[in-house]
C-alpha cells in the first residue's frame, strides 16, 4: 500500500517522493531533516490516541507506546497534531490545512456534547498558565497552593479527557515537581518526581535518558532522608 502525499492525491499533481515525505515524515529530536518510518507512517490519526510515538537517540528509533490500555484487535491510533489543546472546530482546521482530510475520531465525533471542547481550552489555558510561571521564574512561595492547584486541575482535566497518558502528562508532573521544590516541598517534590518518571517510562522508555535522569535526581532526595 502507498503512502499518502495529502498536497498532491486527488490532484492532477503525479506523486513526488517530497510530497509523500513532507505528509508522512517524523521529527527526530532536533534534526529538522526528520525520518520516514514506512510502518509507523501508516498508523491513522486519533485526537485521543491510544498509542504515542518516540525518537530514541540511543537506539536510533522511532519507539511506539501504548498511551492507555489497548483492547484485543483495537486500531493502534497516533496524533499527527495539533501541539495545542484546541475545541474540535480548529483541530479539524488544522488537521484539513495540514493533511488534507477532515477528522471524525472519537473526539471529534463528540465535540462539545459531554463538554470536551470546553474542556480542551481549560487544559490550554491552564498549561500555558503553568509553563509561563515556570519558563519566567514566577514559580512563587506565597501561592503554592494556587499553583498546585492549577497542576492538579490540569490532570484531571487531561485525565476525564482521555489524554492522561505519559506523553501528556510528563511536563505538567514536571511542573508540579519545580513548583513543590521552591516551596521547599521535599516530600511534594518527590512525589511529583516519581509520577514525572512513571510518565517518562511510560512514553519514552525505561532506559530513556530523561528516566534515568529522573532515577538520579530521586537518589539525591533518598540520600538526603
Amino acid at each position: 500500500m502507498a503512502l499518502a502525499s495529502c498536497n498532491e492525491d486527488g490532484t492532477d499533481v503525479a506523486r513526488t517522493p517530497q510530497g509523500v515525505y513532507d505528509t508522512n515524515s517524523f521529527r527526530l529530536e532536533n534534526d529538522p531533516k526528520g525520518g520516514l518510518f514506512l510502518t509507523i507512517a501508516r498508523i491513522n490519526h486519533s485526537c485521543r490516541p491510544n498509542v504515542t510515538h518516540f525518537w530514541s537517540p540511543r537506539l536510533q528509533q522511532k519507539l511506539i507506546f501504548a498511551a492507555r490500555d489497548i483492547d484485543i484487535g483495537e486500531e493502534l491510533l497516533t496524533i499527527y497534531g495539533p501541539g495545542q489543546c484546541m475545541a474540535t472546530k480548529c483541530r479539524r482546521e488544522y488537521l484539513n490545512g495540514r493533511f488534507s482530510f477532515e477528522c471524525n475520531c472519537e473526539m471529534c465525533r463528540e465535540g462539545n456534547a459531554n463538554g470536551g471542547d470546553e474542556r480542551m481550552l481549560k487544559i490550554q489555558a491552564l498549561q500555558e498558565d503553568i509553563a509561563m510561571q515556570s519558563s519566567s521564574g514566577l514559580v512563587s512561595t506565597t501561592d503554592v497552593e494556587g499553583q498546585l492547584a492549577s497542576v492538579k486541575k490540569c490532570l484531571a482535566l487531561m485525565k476525564e479527557q482521555g489524554l492522561g497518558g505519559g506523553a501528556f502528562t510528563k511536563t505538567i508532573f514536571h511542573h508540579g515537581y519545580d513548583i513543590c521544590l521552591a516551596a521547599g516541598d521535599y516530600d511534594g517534590a518527590r512525589s511529583y518526581l516519581n509520577s514525572e518518571l512513571t510518565a517518562v517510562m511510560d512514553s519514552e522508555g525505561v532506559h530513556s535518558t530523561k528516566a534515568i535522569e529522573i532515577e538520579e535526581a530521586l537518589k539525591i532526595f533518598h540520600d538526603t532522608e
